[in-house]
């Protein structure tokens, strides 16, 4: 695949957050990160501003625990047959123990991120007091400022420390650190709620054996990272849209930023030299995380995290992509296929390695609500689809991510007869009529076509049957 390239490192750093890799934090936008600090560079309160960098340095370390998390269970379970149970007593004091730095973390970010209001907003709170666990803290924060305010009335339950339900990570982190540890039972055979859930409860230990084996009573462990992670991000996020404004408001002039330089995300960690000597070239090791949720967690990835894909994932994805990406006209929407059925016969590409492009975040399995007249472009050929009745369709894709976008784009698209065939056979079969059309002259708005026919589902075989 051609490599766009790298642009020329600035000639002063662009940002204040040190010590904090963005390939961890794809769900935390460069851009605004940047453009804040250029702000803060203008209106010299960056000192100021060293708690809240401290805050995102503790997020990305909160994120890697969460992942730690999540690949352990993983690989654990993966070693699990009908008869044989996958017994890995480091591995699951490991995960115990990721869970715990998780919430931890999260706890300590969450702490840097109340100095940093204090000293903006001259609270004049000291030590101990400046936490969101002090309801007065939390009520001076929030008539300090009405914007902050309104994001944390959405987490009060979140950072009530008096909860004994795990859905408040300040109560999951005083209990596991004071009062015990996280009560983490393997399950065998395992259920729906994976091999290592979480339970919900905080107190009592582990659940009674009676407890139902049911998200009602247990988080999988995705999913209670995910819940906590996405508050803490979201929280973040609308810290640093509000500072952006609370910094203009101060007499700080616009910001034009280069894009280029934008959407490649620097990092900087600190290094000494121990001796003199001539760099040629920087080694960076390739870094593919397992994302929370890969749909939404991978806006703004930089270009230089597909150099991450190992050569054997790469040749995968392209050929999905090369032949089989579809767009749907007017809609924020690219799909590789509709049916594993599709990908087996026609591609021979086995469900296992679906699952695989799903893991490392290229595409991800959704269901697309088809409109009469909607049309699915891929290459120079276009599908008009339509049917009799008033309804709408609903139909099984494969959704392209953000970055799976990104990676298809470097390949030439084409759409032979085989798959075409296919595809309208597919559509036929969800009772869909398709016009098969070809297109010249494509742009974001609108195209030129010429109809080669239509093909119509069997409507008689419905009757008769």
């Amino acid at each position: 695949m051609p490599d766009k390239g790298l642009p020329d490192f600035p000639e002063k750093k662009l940002h204040i957050f040190n010590d904090v890799s963005f390939e961890l934090l794809p769900e935390i936008s460069y851009e605004d990160l940047v453009y804040l600090s250029q702000l803060v560079e203008q209106t010299g309160r960056k000192e100021l501003y060293s708690p809240l960098v401290d805050c995102l340095r503790k997020i990305q370390w909160a994120k890697l625990a969460s992942l730690e998390a999540i690949i352990v269970e993983k690989r654990i379970s993966e070693r699990a047959t009908p008869d044989a149970i996958p017994f890995d007593p480091i591995g699951q004091v490991q995960h115990v123990k990721a869970l715990f730095d998780f919430v931890a973390h999260s706890k300590a970010a969450l702490d840097s991120l109340a100095i940093f209001f204090n000293d903006l907003f001259n609270l004049g709170q000291k030590e101990g007091n400046r936490d969101f666990r002090k309801p007065l803290f939390y009520r001076k924060v929030c008539e300090a400022d009405v914007v902050i305010a309104q994001h944390l009335a959405g987490l009060k339950a979140w950072l009530d420390k008096n909860r004994d339900v795990s859905d408040s990570i300040i109560a999951a982190r005083d209990e596991w650190q004071h009062r015990g540890s996280p009560a983490i039972q393997s399950m065998f055979p395992i259920p729906a709620i994976g091999y290592l859930p979480v339970p919900r409860a905080l107190k009592g230990g582990f659940p009674n054996s009676k407890t139902p084996l049911t998200n009602e009573y247990y988080w999988t462990t995705p999913d209670f990272v995910k819940f906590h992670i996405q508050k803490l991000t979201s929280l973040f996020t609308g810290v640093i849209a509000r500072c952006i404004e609370l910094e203009k408001a101060r007499g700080a002039r616009p910001v034009r930023l280069d894009p280029d330089l934008v959407r490649h995300r620097m990092s900087f960690l600190p290094m000494r030299g121990t001796a003199e000597t001539k760099i040629k070239q920087m080694r960076v090791r390739p870094f593919t995380p397992v994302f929370l949720d890969s749909n939404s967690l991978f806006e703004g990835l930089p270009h230089k995290m597909l150099k991450a894909l190992t050569g054997e994932e790469a040749d995968l994805f392209a050929k999905l992509a090369k032949y089989r990406t579809f767009g749907v006209h007017d809609k924020q929407h690219s799909f590789v296929a509709v049916t594993d059925d599709l990908l087996n016969s026609v591609l021979k590409i086995i469900p296992d390695q679906v699952e695989f492009l799903e893991e490392i975040g290229l595409i991800t399995k959704r269901h697309l609500t088809l409109s009469k007249g909607t049309i699915f472009i891929c290459g120079d050929r276009g599908f008009r689809v339509t049917w009799p009745d008033k309804q709408t369709r609903d139909i099984l894709v494969y959704l392209l991510t953000r970055v799976g976008t990104e990676l298809a784009s470097l390949v030439r698209i084409n759409c032979d007869d085989s798959y075409i065939n296919s595809f309208i056979s597919i559509l036929n079969t969800h009772k869909v009529n398709v016009r098969l059309i070809a297109v010249s002259d494509l742009n974001d708005t609108s195209f030129k076509y010429d109809d080669l026919g239509e093909f119509k589902y069997d409507s008689t075989t419905e009757e008769s049957g």
